[in-house]
């Protein structure tokens, strides 16, 4: 299983995660998404590998502003 984590900073509230969980879960490849609005993280897990410019791009798409660690 492969694992890639980044941070969304401007995520404040509720929906804002459920938004970003939804752009991530619907990807060919992803197993898992857990995203934490206490922390600002996202955690990606898929069978591929998938790379975190791609994953970050789909996060920017719905509004969000994601970075890197």
């Amino acid at each position: 299983m492969k694992e890639i984590r980044f941070r969304v900073p401007d995520m404040t509230c509720g929906h804002c995660e459920a938004a970003v969980r939804g752009a991530l879960e619907t990807l060919e490849g992803v197993e898992s998404v857990a995203v934490s609005l206490e922390t600002k993280e996202v955690t990606v897990q898929s069978i591929v590998e998938l790379d975190l410019a791609d994953l970050m791009g789909f996060v920017t798409a719905v509004g969000f502003t994601p970075e890197a660690f």
